[in-house]
């Protein structure tokens, strides 16, 4: 025998399904002995049935990933010859061994157990037994997502989707089952969508939930597959927005594609899907996840990375069609995303995003006076109240706004050498003077709030404490930008004077545009010329 026979694909498919049936076979021998034992009273070793699933499903899960290499590589290397099986077909093959044999073998299994008081161990949807049997058909879904060509995403595993929607009676006894209620779904659908599944395939989520988005926006002719859910709008978020970052954060540009319309539907045509406004304590991880400022920033800051991955193609391939979304767009998408978010969460998913760039990520540096510029409307809001009208999450944001200035104000005192008027790294400093300029306006603007003339005595304690600690911080801040701007100014005088043999660096006219920048703030922040400066828009 040849070794290469060993990669015959016939054969190789044969013998994928002979070792699936005789899983699935050596399961429902089980449940007959079973059975038997227990008319008979016999000794049942419950655990080492548990143990036999598991493994069954470990195996299965194992084949089909090995199978599923060894079919694609082939396929890939050799397309000439027409009778070789597709990834598809093998994912399709795949798919029916396990919705048709498999499957139900171990469902009946794990409901004889359930029924005999035995389910302890394996009815925990997240690490038990039945999370790997449900996650599995995550995995099915994500591998045909892999196979199928480059839009073809809705298109529905005809073995995989029924699965999911006739096993609900199975998944409500698993449910009634001690207390596997409080953290799982209404039904076995929107419990693979809750992101805290380790057992489920990410994409495989994914996939599920762009077709039930794109479902209830376009339900199909055929209404038996179609059943509008009662759920609120915050709970539709739960199991909708956190496969989105699967897609946009993927290297395929066709996923990143699905990431960008699936984003586009929750935010411009689904009002029935919103995150929560108001401030609630979930019990549920996975609420609590959907619902984090961690979620926003991490979605955030993976399309701002993307803003600035079609900025450079942009430049470089203007009339490119892999470009169907601009820059523009995606930076507007980004702003409509934030927008949905009530004021807090967004101001705490600014600071992340922040200190990610400042800190690890600068490559998106010149994105951050556009993230700090989100600020303005959050002080410009609290501005326009009187500070006797202000509760205390008013000043608590903005001292949360301060945290966000913090770091770009000490990087504000790093710029220029001790000894000399020359910045440390001129690079760094020139890409930095729009994030100064978005800082000085926004320190403008909390100027013109602690100066409004309002009686602090009418505020409560608390709120008085950080009124003192704004206003304070507000002088500290002038004092450093006084130093800076007396370092400017002597940088600019030696720039100013052009030599052959010392140029200035290009963009050196851009100081001066900073220069002025600052000479309005610091008016501003010494209450210099208070009737004249009122307009903190301009």
């Amino acid at each position: 025998r040849d070794d290469d026979d060993e990669w015959d694909l016939p054969s190789f498919d044969s013998m994928f399904i002979l070792r699936s049936l005789l899983s699935a076979h050596a399961i429902q021998s089980a449940e007959s002995r079973t059975r038997h034992s227990i008319q008979y009273s016999e000794t049942i070793r419950w655990r080492r049935l548990k143990s036999m699933m598991e493994d069954t499903i470990d195996l299965f899960q194992r084949m089909v990933f090995e199978g599923f290499d060894i079919v694609n590589d082939i396929f890939e290397n050799d397309q000439t010859q027409h009778d070789l099986t597709k990834p598809a077909h093998f994912i399709t093959i795949a798919s029916w061994v396990y919705t048709k044999q498999l499957f139900p073998a171990c469902q009946s299994l794990v409901s004889l157990l359930l029924e005999e008081h035995h389910g302890d161990g394996i009815i925990n949807l997240k690490n038990g037994l039945v999370a790997k049997l449900f996650g599995m058909l995550t995995t099915l879904l994500a591998l045909e997502c892999t196979a199928t060509p480059s839009g073809d995403l809705i298109n529905k595993n005809r073995q995989v989707f029924p699965t999911i929607i006739d096993s609900d009676e199975f998944f409500s006894c698993i449910r009634c089952y001690g207390q596997a209620q409080l953290e799982s779904g209404p039904t076995l659908e929107e419990d693979l969508l809750l992101h805290d599944r380790p057992h489920c395939n990410k994409f495989g989520q994914a996939k599920l939930a762009f077709i039930r988005l794109q479902t209830q926006l376009h339900p199909p002719n055929d209404a038996s597959m179609f059943f509008p859910s009662p759920l609120s709008a915050e709970y539709r978020w739960t199991i909708s927005f956190p496969h989105v970052i699967t897609f946009l954060a993927d290297d395929d540009l066709s996923n990143v594609r699905l990431g960008f319309d699936m984003l586009k539907m929750l935010v411009n045509k689904t009002q029935f899907i919103r995150p929560v406004q108001y401030g609630k304590d979930f019990t549920n991880s996975a609420f609590q996840g959907a619902h984090s400022s961690e979620l926003l920033a991490q979605t955030i800051h993976t399309l701002l990375s993307l803003v600035f991955r079609i900025s450079a193609l942009e430049a470089t391939m203007p009339n490119s069609s892999l470009l169907e979304f601009s820059s523009l767009q995606v930076m507007s998408l980004t702003q409509s995303l934030k927008a949905l978010y009530s004021t807090n969460v967004q101001v705490q998913a600014i600071a992340e995003v922040t200190q990610k760039i400042i800190y690890s990520d600068q490559d998106l540096i010149a994105l951050l006076p556009k993230v700090l510029d989100w600020l303005r409307p959050v002080i410009m809001d609290i501005c326009n109240k009187s500070k006797n009208s202000c509760q205390d999450p008013d000043f608590i944001l903005l001292c949360e706004v301060i945290r966000i200035f913090n770091p770009i104000l000490t990087d504000l005192e790093e710029v220029f050498n001790d000894s000399t008027a020359m910045p440390k790294n001129i690079p760094r400093f020139f890409s930095m003077i729009e994030a100064y300029t978005a800082l000085f306006s926004s320190l403008r603007a909390m100027k013109i709030f602690i100066h409004t003339d309002n009686a602090p005595n009418a505020l409560a304690e608390c709120a008085q404490l950080q009124l003192k600690f704004i206003s304070e911080w507000l002088t500290q801040s002038l004092d450093r930008i006084i130093l800076f701007k007396e370092s400017l100014k002597k940088l600019i005088d030696v720039w100013s004077v052009e030599t052959a043999a010392s140029p200035p660096p290009p963009g050196h006219h851009r100081c001066l545009l900073l220069h002025y920048h600052l000479e309005e703030a610091v008016l501003e922040l010494s209450g210099e010329d208070d009737d004249e400066k009122t307009n903190i828009n301009n």
